[in-house]
């Protein structure tokens, strides 16, 4: 579940136009490093066209500066129509991680031009949040200008502590000639979600995802799963986990083995033969 960190929703006193060319931001300071995975803004617009809403880090003086470090984007259709607006999620994919103590900036971004019926983000122009202010950029963000140090946008950011997924590993089936189904359950999915999950394997054991594996992606719930190991040796044993990893680490299940035989059938037949 994500955790409110920095925000500042107070006053609310006017709107600041956006768009085009003409970019806006607002810089906020974490007191705890953690992983940002949405922020949520107090938004009113009229032909906007879809926002994008990004995270970048500042330069010495508190301006944003370079690629974004995560982002996401908002339609123009969710977005009311009728000031003062109201408080819209955009999430940032996979999010990045923050420092504490250290100053970011949320940049917005529209690609109608900046008129009066353009996106407007609501403002406190008596702000007193003291992690960071409004930041405007008239040149699609290539340089900064603070218009009043107690300007401050309506913002709220959100995320969390990074842990690690958990997973358990069960039997292997279908074991026949060259493959066989890992079997795995993710028990908990950590913060943020599992990037990528399934099985990996080796004949010596404790197997990592350095060595062979199954992608089954990403995982957005708790639950059984399976993967389709490939590829194996006849009359090999191999050890086999389940894995799960997120932006924490990877986490493994207990360790299984199977041994590559043939199946009954054809193990039968074999000793029929004179």
């Amino acid at each position: 579940m994500a955790t409110l960190y920095e925000n500042y929703i107070t006053g609310d006193t006017d709107s600041r136009g956006l768009g085009l060319n003409d970019w806006v931001a607002q810089t906020f300071t974490p007191s705890i490093s953690h992983t940002v995975t949405s922020v949520k803004l107090k938004l009113w617009r009229g032909l906007c066209g879809t926002v994008t809403v990004s995270i970048r880090a500042t330069d010495a003086g508190g301006k944003p500066t370079g690629a974004d470090l995560a982002s996401g984007t908002i339609a123009q259709a969710t977005i009311t129509t009728v000031s003062p607006g109201a408080l819209y999620e955009v999430l940032l994919g996979d999010g990045t991680a923050l420092i504490a103590s250290t100053k970011y900036a949320i940049v917005v971004r529209a690609p109608n031009a900046n008129t009066d019926s353009s996106l407007q983000w609501r403002i406190d122009t008596t702000g007193a949040y003291t992690g960071g202010g409004e930041e405007t950029s008239a040149d699609s963000g290539v340089t900064w200008t603070t218009a009043d140090p107690n300007f401050d946008l309506m913002f709220e950011e959100w995320g969390g502590i990074p842990t690690a997924p958990t997973v358990t590993t069960q039997a292997v089936t279908s074991i026949s000639g060259t493959t066989a189904t890992g079997n795995g359950n993710v028990t908990a999915l950590g913060f943020p979600d599992p990037t990528q999950h399934g099985h990996c394997w080796n004949t010596t054991g404790t197997p990592t995802t350095a060595d062979s594996k199954t992608e089954n992606g990403a995982a957005s719930a708790t639950g059984a799963f399976a993967s389709a190991m490939t590829g194996l040796v006849f009359g090999s044993k191999y050890y086999v986990r389940a894995y799960a990893t997120n932006s924490a680490g990877t986490s493994y299940g207990s360790e299984v083995t199977i041994d590559m035989l043939p199946s009954h059938h054809a193990l039968g037949a074999y000793k029929r033969q004179p």
